[in-house]
């Protein structure tokens, strides 16, 4: 069912979350939502740990969010946690179980990505990126 909003925030976050189901039902033989899926291949990018600071950064995402993801993903056995350099600073690595799993998740999520590519086409997908873009860079 095609919707409409007046309000435009409300129109791109019901895109979002629509976005987000498919992602998420793609990735499902995984057993990996989409933003595990991300957090898991944001920390293996850089071949070290991360705290969860850095990954909020990288992320663009807030310290809590990303706390509270990262402590699923230790509760799945996907990652770990170390203290960093001082008490109140954690770091995060993959484990070889969360290694194993996005290895086989990549896969489901080029399915998801090729999908979302096929539907928009090439030069929609472009300029779908840089209206996104100039959102991200609004002020009032």
């Amino acid at each position: 069912m095609k919707r409409t909003f007046p309000c435009h925030c409300t129109t791109l976050r019901y895109a979002a979350q629509t976005l987000t189901e498919v992602y998420d039902r793609v990735l499902a033989p995984s057993g990996l939502k989409v933003t595990q899926y991300v957090l898991l291949e944001s920390i293996l990018e850089d071949e070290a740990e991360q705290s969860i600071t850095d990954l909020a950064q990288k992320l663009g995402s807030d310290r809590s969010t990303i706390g509270r993801n990262v402590h699923i993903l230790v509760r799945d056995g996907l990652v770990s946690l170390s203290r960093g350099s001082d008490r109140r600073e954690h770091t995060v690595y993959v484990t070889k179980k969360g290694r194993e799993t996005v290895s086989l998740a990549n896969p489901l999520w080029q399915k998801a990505q090729t999908a979302v590519a096929d539907t928009l086409g090439s030069d929609q997908l472009t300029m779908l990126k840089a209206l996104l873009s100039q959102l991200e860079e609004m002020s009032i």
